[in-house]
């Protein structure tokens, strides 16, 4: 009996273009199966660029979605849990990796839906959105806490509150270790309270959160500054077994512009966004220049706007492409009449009678690339110009703020001012770890959670010896 070839039929109403079926596909051994026009089958095997890069075995199980998810996200569970109206279920499913699943829902970058294989057929599938349905769908998710695991003795305190820190707190409070945060301000969230806007992460949803946690057993003490109210020595002493330092990055990288701090109309974006988190409306005049191109810039710029300023420009030495900035957030503040100055480099801030009075500017091209990938801003001969303006918010980048550490630990510091730590975060003082972005530098809210589920790992392998 001759050879009969079936060929493999895919069902357009079940397919979830996951791309885990590769592996048994008969399109692995009859070429031309992948070839078939129009065919799901060939935009599975296109999204998934099988040809340019192999999967290793593990990645077989998992889609692309999850694979690039910091955190690990089951998205192809959740989802399918959603079409099937098992709302529960879903969210079930997204507490399994994620401590705060409200706030990610709204500040997440996303970058599951860059990788989801639906990129080559229409569109990809819009996954924070879905969680941002399931938010709405006010479930009693919130009552119905997960299993802790057997109770251990051993405790562990977690120095700040922001992603790293929630993310570590929640895994090793379900595995059963008593948790305390210390927080130095009057509620806890960290920068997710008072550097993200409002108008992107509402407050109800961020308290949620953290209302769940606490739920959980985490104990939070806020209003106590480490190094100050609170030292090392101290904690030990309380019985700590592990501490993690969780701080972040809330002191501004200083510009080289010729511009006092104390001019005014000059001010760095973490003040200026805690001012208006405080319900404080700062006024830096009519016209206002956002220096940077990150997240920081784009949000200052549009809490300028709901200042009352009538004119808001970014400067970004770099083109569109390469900005850091989140495109929809970006895209929003042009919504909002925020001009974007591409390929733009300050050169000084103008002052007049101890205030700003525009900023010297010069135009920029790009050239050879540098550490980050991206090319190398260098000045355009002859192209200086100046932009008028009666305020300047400098967004340029953010460092943690080492002042604290009064009683001068030991610490092994980068030459960004970041703790540097081992493979397991752990920093070079017995007992003591470090997550999120005061030891990767500023980064994403997911990637700090990603760090602070990698030092909860490491500070329980710590306790068990």
């Amino acid at each position: 009996m001759g050879f009969v070839r079936v060929k493999p039929v895919v069902h357009n109403e079940t397919c979830e273009t996951c791309g885990v079926c590769i592996r048994d596909c008969p399109a692995e051994l009859l070429l031309e199966l992948r070839e078939e026009e129009n065919s799901l089958r060939q935009q599975v095997y296109k999204g998934t660029r099988i040809a340019e890069k192999p999967w290793q075995d593990g990645e077989f199980v998992r889609p692309p979605c999850q694979i690039t998810c910091p955190i690990g996200q089951d998205v192809r569970t959740f989802v399918r849990r959603i079409s099937e109206k098992n709302y529960a279920g879903a969210f079930s499913t997204i507490r399994e990796t994620n401590a705060l699943p409200g706030v990610t829902a709204y500040v997440c970058h996303h970058p599951c839906e860059a990788q989801c294989i639906r990129n080559f057929i229409d569109e990809p599938l819009a996954i924070r959105t879905l969680k941002q349905f399931l938010l709405g769908q006010r479930m009693d998710n919130e009552r119905n806490l997960p299993k802790i695991l057997q109770a251990k003795s051993k405790r562990v305190v977690i120095v700040g509150s922001g992603p790293a820190g929630f993310a570590a707190a929640y895994e090793l409070i379900r595995d059963g270790y008593m948790v305390e945060m210390i927080e130095a301000l009057s509620e806890p969230g960290g920068m997710l309270r008072w550097a993200l806007p409002s108008f992107r992460l509402p407050r109800e949803v961020l308290n949620r959160d953290i209302q769940y946690l606490q739920n959980l057993g985490v104990r939070i003490r806020t209003r106590i500054t480490f190094g100050v109210d609170i030292t090392l020595a101290d904690l030990k002493a309380e019985g700590a077994g592990a501490i993690l330092l969780a701080i972040g990055t809330h002191r501004s990288e200083e510009t080289d512009l010729g511009c006092k701090d104390a001019a005014k109309g000059f001010v760095d974006c973490l003040t200026f966004l805690k001012q208006y988190a405080d319900g404080k409306l700062m006024d830096i005049g009519s016209r206002v220049v956002v220096i940077g191109g990150g997240n920081a810039a784009i949000d200052s710029a549009r809490v300028a706007r709901r200042c009352g300023v009538k004119e808001v420009s970014v400067i970004y030495r770099r083109g569109h492409k390469e900005m850091p900035a989140d495109k929809a957030e970006l895209a929003h503040a042009e919504a909002e009449g925020i001009m974007v100055r591409y390929f733009t480099l300050p050169v000084r801030i103008i002052l007049k009678d101890g205030a700003v009075h525009g900023v010297e500017c010069v135009k920029t091209k790009l050239c050879e690339l540098d550490e980050s990938g991206r090319g190398t801003p260098i000045p355009k001969e002859g192209s200086e110009f100046v932009i008028h303006a009666s305020g300047v918010i400098s967004a340029v980048g953010q460092k943690p703020d080492m002042m604290w550490n009064q009683t001068g630990e030991p610490f092994r510091l980068s030459a960004h001012n970041t703790f540097v730590t081992d493979g397991e975060l752990a920093t070079n003082l017995q007992g003591v770890f470090a997550a999120g972005d005061c030891v990767t530098g500023p980064s994403t809210v997911v990637g700090a959670m990603a760090s602070g589920r990698r030092a909860a790992c490491s500070i329980r392998n710590y306790l068990r010896g």
